[in-house]
């Protein structure tokens, strides 16, 4: 019986994300979609390297509690700076925005503002606002509280000085690489990132009277990627 039920789970699973692929064909690329057609061949043997696939799982309602980074990354968020009456701006929420989505449902007085120019919609929804287009280092933020990344790679020196330029908190899980380091010339694309970019932004944080830099790791997400954060405590 019990492995009647775990064949039926997966025969349901399959058909989720077909049909999911299905409705948004022109959204992902040959290499995305073979991506997360190789894991329906296994029981959840996901990480955080395979970002589109837990994208399209959590979206799906498919991605365990165990496995989930979006519910791990939000409960540092919401402890740290307490997100359900402050305005949010996400940087690089990937083509589902299943980090927005959730803060979203946990705001009262609040907004999640999401930008990525690979969003499979683009609009406004209540509390959650899409903005199919690229996060730049001259975006507006005075109206914001808090600027997140989950993972957003390259963005993550953009979302510093944004942060610093408006005296905004802000907290980023950051990438094992970085592709784009035109603000931070001096640190170096190697095996020393990221702890030479935390310690330039801990000067930064600093220098711009923002509090001290945290460091977390959360088992969740990976010891690989860690988050970074203000503390104005």
């Amino acid at each position: 019986m019990l492995e009647m039920d775990l064949v039926s789970e997966r025969v349901k699973r399959i058909g989720l994300v077909i049909d999911f692929l299905r409705e948004h064909e022109d959204a992902f690329t040959s290499f995305e979609k073979k991506q997360i057609l190789d894991t329906l061949d296994y029981d959840y043997i996901l990480n955080m390297h395979n970002y589109i696939c837990l994208e399209v799982y959590d979206g799906l309602g498919l991605l365990p509690d165990s496995l989930n980074p979006y519910k791990a990354f939000l409960k540092l968020l919401d402890d740290q700076f307490d997100v359900k009456n402050k305005n949010i701006i996400e940087i690089g929420g990937g083509k589902i925005p299943c980090l927005a989505k959730r803060i979203s449902s946990i705001q009262n007085m609040g907004c999640i503002t999401v930008y990525d120019p690979n969003l499979i919609e683009d609009g406004i929804y209540d509390n959650l606002i899409l903005r199919k287009r690229r996060f730049t280092s001259i975006t507006n933020v005075s109206n914001a509280d808090i600027l997140v990344g989950l993972l957003p790679c390259g963005s993550s020196s953009i979302i510093v000085s944004a942060a610093a330029r408006y005296n905004k908190d802000f907290m980023i899980a950051l990438c094992d690489s970085h592709n784009n380091l035109e603000l931070f010339d001096d640190v170096e694309e190697n095996l020393d990132w990221p702890d030479n970019f935390i310690e330039e932004v801990k000067t930064i944080v600093e220098d711009n009277a923002m509090g001290k830099l945290k460091v977390k790791r959360l088992n969740e997400i990976g010891d690989n990627y860690p988050i970074i954060y203000n503390d104005r405590g």
